[in-house]
């Protein structure tokens, strides 16, 4: 029993330490009035089709961004804004977005927290240049 035991504690640590080490996560980071702003795409880099942005909002003092409301788009002009949902109690704004053009693309994305309006530009076009 305490082998099968020591067995499975081993083979869930060598899982957390491999997924650490295989993780290409890409983040452009950017700040707006004192977040930290963050954005990691999947896939990643990111493709012609549907792909899922994920916007991680933190600030040095740890506060959730309770009432942030976050837009996406990739042409304003043309598609308007999607708003991003939270996921859950964390501070990841979520949407899927189609990409027609991921070498040209650059993410809009526009925010809302306690009577401030922020616009960030995100240019997707420099996650090819990293892979």
């Amino acid at each position: 029993m305490r082998k099968n035991r020591l067995l499975f504690v081993s083979l869930m640590l060598s899982a957390v330490l491999l997924a650490g080490c295989s993780n290409k996560d890409f983040f452009i980071t950017k700040h707006w009035q004192g977040w930290i702003i963050k954005l990691e795409t999947r896939p990643h880099p990111i493709v012609a089709g549907h792909d899922e942005f994920l916007l991680h909002v933190d600030n040095p003092d740890r506060h959730l961004p309770e009432g942030m409301i976050v837009r996406y788009s990739l042409d304003p002009k043309k598609d308007g804004w999607i708003q991003a949902m939270p996921d859950g109690l964390s501070d990841i704004f979520r949407r899927a977005l189609t990409v027609n053009d991921p070498k040209h693309a650059t993410l809009y994305v526009r925010l809302e927290y306690k009577g401030k309006k922020g616009l960030l530009l995100f240019d997707l076009s420099e996650q090819q240049k990293h892979d």
